[in-house]
């Protein structure tokens, strides 16, 4: 209902502006179902209480020793979090207290924000029950808007009753200041001047705000200053509280902290940098001469050694007694270790930043090593491990490489070359992952797998010839660039020991060796094309685990001066064409797929989808099939190279 993103409604660390908040309070109340004024006290409740538990419990007790001194004491608590702890630069309201006639006390209460008067009755009584003890009944008995200089204020007066709860430890609202008391005065007099250098920044001034006396500071600032005849005004803007700059409104808030900036002036001592900042002095208001004269008893407001740097102040332009040295110094140490702690909180940040990207590169350096060799091989290297060669006494390895790849070099451009290759080794590529056997390496337009290691497994025969089967399937959807037809490629698989290991430190391959890898290389390059040419000892391991395997005999082939009885792998009665190459078959194409598979015609390939499934369909003519002449010339390119 408040229109916040779902996890955004309650962060800690957000500033939530006057739309954020009323819809938030709006949404609230009409869930409860209590009016929004309700909801308001109740915060006001709760903001003393989060308030104390948080850490500002002895401050808020050590405030005032009754309630209208705490209320009187709230603006300066108030400006000292806003422009000295947190430098939010908040909009807080003003108090005044003052006794009515009847004894019951008046809180003016005034604000820029219309609306939240509310939660200074749950402030008010929450402070009056858990500091001083004490039920308060507080009913509005003003609620007007005052148009000031510049800006419009909510102006609330609250009637604040005592109830009497007869307890004999219950602590005053108001203060008990007997006006009667006798002090005997002392026959001691102060000149103005040793006023005006033991109270550097005083200035004094009359009902019609002409300055009557004023501290040697204010004197090197504006020389030009005349007594009786210069207003406060003209070297003085009041910045806090935020009233009329009046006798009677400094009047009404002479229990309020006073904050004044300096006016620039063509006699001022800094006026020729504009870059300084403005000086501003922080007090309190005192009347003297029975009422006809103000002191503004003050000191310069700042709180670190930056903010006097800024100002071309001093500490010695500050009266010895004044606490402000103190808050100065004491502030220095807590900033430098505020930076201190900010540094080390960006660099933490920072680390924690490094640590995650460390980690992406990590796993991309691991994804890449498992590429390079097997799993369990890269996890070893990774551990330290040294990888000693390892004898494997059976294993099945395939060959394959493209017939003519020569004259397509020659007669087509490098990329052309590199795209042919990237889209036949990407399908290859999948196929390899789809029956769990190993690439070893591709070179060129050779293409080499394993099965049966690092990890052993009985049926690794069978899963090569499964793949033997979808490569050459695979293989009629990649073109030429240069027929724009279905390229051919050759397949040799034979079974056989061989002896494995990691071969190189800088960059490490995992690379076979032994008799078998030289004869499977050699089977297929004595293979026919589009044809899978088998050995002996492959055929007998793939029919081990699987009967289904149809064989054609070649009969005794010379393989490179060594004859060896071979044969051509039809098909595998067990699995189609479609489910070894995990493609979905179309209406009409074969359910096995092994006509499209050995058909010398070339089949077209209408639309292929973008998951890679063939929806293509063999069409018939009157010979049959569809003519070579009549193979469609669209070129399919791939965007990255798998060529190692």
């Amino acid at each position: 209902m408040a229109k916040f993103e779902i996890g955004t409604e309650s962060e800690i660390a957000h500033y939530y502006n006057d739309d954020e908040t009323m819809r938030l309070v709006g949404a609230m109340a009409n869930v409860i179902g209590i009016p929004i004024e309700e909801v308001w006290e109740a915060y006001g409740g709760f903001l003393i209480q989060f308030t104390m538990e948080t850490g500002w419990d002895e401050l808020l007790r050590a405030m005032a020793p009754d309630l209208e001194g705490f209320l009187n004491t709230l603006d300066a608590l108030h400006y000292f979090i806003d422009h000295v702890v947190y430098k939010t630069k908040l909009r807080g309201p003003s108090f005044r207290c003052e006794v009515g006639p009847d004894g019951a006390l008046l809180l003016h209460y005034y604000s820029k924000r219309s609306g939240l008067y509310p939660i200074v009755k749950g402030v008010v009584r929450e402070v009056a029950r858990r500091i001083y003890e004490t039920e308060v009944v507080m009913k509005v008995q003003e609620r007007k808007q005052e148009h000031l200089d510049t800006f419009i204020t909510e102006h609330v007066v609250f009637i604040l009753t005592q109830v009497e709860n007869g307890s004999s430890q219950q602590r005053t609202m108001m203060s008990k200041s007997d006006s009667s008391s006798n002090l005997t005065a002392v026959g001691y007099e102060i000149s103005p001047t040793d006023f005006a250098i033991a109270f550097p920044y005083h200035i004094c001034f009359d009902r019609d705000l002409f300055i009557e006396h004023y501290g040697i500071q204010i004197k090197k600032s504006y020389p030009t200053i005349t007594r009786q005849e210069t207003r406060v005004t003209d070297i003085l803007e009041m910045v806090h509280p935020e009233i009329p700059f009046s006798h009677e409104g400094i009047m009404a808030f002479s229990n309020s902290l006073f904050v004044f900036r300096l006016k620039s002036s063509g006699d001022m001592v800094h006026s020729n940098k504009e870059e300084l900042k403005s000086v501003t002095l922080k007090g309190a208001m005192v009347t003297v001469n029975e009422g006809n004269h103000i002191l503004f008893m003050c000191s310069l407001n700042v709180t670190t050694v930056r903010d006097l740097i800024e100002r071309t102040l001093h500490l010695s332009d500050m009266q010895r007694h004044d606490g402000t040295r103190d808050l100065i110094m004491l502030n220095q140490s807590r900033m430098s270790q505020v930076e201190l702690n900010r540094k080390l909180e960006e660099t933490t940040k920072k680390l924690k930043r490094l640590a995650n990207e460390l980690e992406v590169e990590k796993r991309k350096t691991d994804e890449l090593l498992c590429e390079l060799m097997p799993t369990s091989v890269a996890d070893s290297l990774r551990q330290g491990k040294t990888m000693e060669a390892n004898e494997f006494d059976d294993c099945t390895l395939l060959f394959t490489d493209i017939v003519t790849f020569t004259n397509i070099c020659a007669m087509c451009t490098p990329y052309d070359v590199v795209t042919l290759l990237n889209d036949l080794y990407l399908r290859f590529d999948r196929l390899v992952g789809l029956h769990d056997v190993y690439k070893v390496e591709t070179i060129g337009d050779a293409y080499m797998i394993v099965g049966g290691l690092p990890e052993l497994c009985d049926n690794h025969a069978e899963r090569v010839l499964d793949v033997s089967i979808g490569m050459l399937m695979e293989s009629k959807l990649v073109q030429s660039p240069i027929t724009h037809r279905p390229i051919k490629i050759r397949i040799g698989v034979h079974s056989g020991p061989v002896v494995a290991g990691v071969v190189g430190m800088k960059m490490p391959r995992y690379c076979l060796f032994g008799e078998s890898v030289a004869t499977a290389n050699k089977m297929e390059a004595c293979g026919v094309p589009v044809k899978i040419h088998v050995s002996d000892t492959a055929k007998a391991n793939g029919l081990k685990t699987n009967q289904s395997f149809v064989f054609s005999d070649r009969g005794n082939t010379d393989i490179k001066g060594k004859v060896m009885y071979t044969y051509f792998l039809d098909r595998n009665d067990r699995r189609s064409v479609w489910e070894l190459c995990a493609r979905p078959r179309s209406g009409e194409q074969t359910i096995d797929g092994y006509h499209e598979l050995h058909d010398e015609l070339i089949y077209k390939e209408d639309n292929m989808s973008l998951n890679g499934s063939v929806n293509g369909s063999v069409k018939r003519k009157q010979n049959g099939y569809m003519a070579r002449g009549d193979m469609p010339t669209h070129h399919v390119r791939s965007v990255s190279c798998a060529i190692l």
